[in-house]
């Protein structure tokens, strides 16, 4: 078998296993026996437990990478839908931010990378506010820093919403990650102009029509 087949299903075997009973809680030896193969060879691939998580944040962070330039989209549909794109990676990857603080505390070069890409998303996310206010969906007069004080308060909904759902009910679809994009645009709602507020339930279509695990298409 190919090292990156392997090492594929090493990983897809780690986040299924992490995600049903957290990292700290998974041996290296059950990640091998769900991936189908040997201990040794496991060890070839990963020396370590906190190896294979660090492999799942690279996978975790190409996804990141690869999305679009949201700024250039600036709608509320393409808001609903950077919200679901979020929501569905934060569900495929729910171990991690689970146990965040842990896993990071744990691997200083983890939080390193974690934090840098975390701060680029959040410049690019800014951007895209930004270019929202100049196409009339936000009002006008809102200053930088009351935009990034938004965007935090959004950025926390966003991260830790289908955790605060789970601690209730271990069912996420899309009712809850609808309820999660109504609560960011809460937020900003304050600052919406008359005529976004009236565009508010038409963005609301893609989670009709998307699925936690397959979204559709950006719009």
């Amino acid at each position: 078998m190919a090292t990156r087949e392997t090492q594929t299903k090493i990983l897809e075997a780690a986040i299924n296993l992490f995600n049903e009973a957290s990292a700290s809680r998974v041996s290296s030896n059950r990640i091998a026996e769900a991936a189908g193969v040997s201990k040794g060879n496991l060890h070839y691939h990963y020396a370590s437990k906190e190896e294979i998580v660090f492999d799942i944040w690279n996978q975790m962070e190409a996804e990141i990478r690869n999305w679009s330039d949201d700024e250039t989209r600036p709608t509320l549909d393409h808001m609903a839908w950077m919200t679901l794109r979020q929501y569905r990676l934060i569900w495929r990857y729910r171990f991690f931010y689970q146990e965040l603080n842990i896993l990071l505390a744990n691997d200083p070069e983890l939080k390193f990378r974690f934090n840098q890409v975390r701060r680029q998303r959040m410049d690019k996310v800014f951007r895209f506010f930004k270019a929202l206010a100049e196409a009339g969906v936000l009002q006008p007069g809102l200053t930088d820093d009351e935009l990034r004080n938004l965007i935090r308060i959004s950025w926390i909904v966003s991260d830790f919403w289908l955790s605060f759902v789970r601690v209730e009910n271990d069912t996420v679809d899309m009712a809850t990650m609808q309820e999660g994009y109504q609560l960011i645009l809460q937020v900003f709602k304050p600052v919406m102009t008359e005529t976004a507020l009236r565009a508010i339930p038409d963005s609301l279509h893609l989670f009709s029509v998307a699925s936690p695990e397959e979204p559709a298409e950006s719009p």
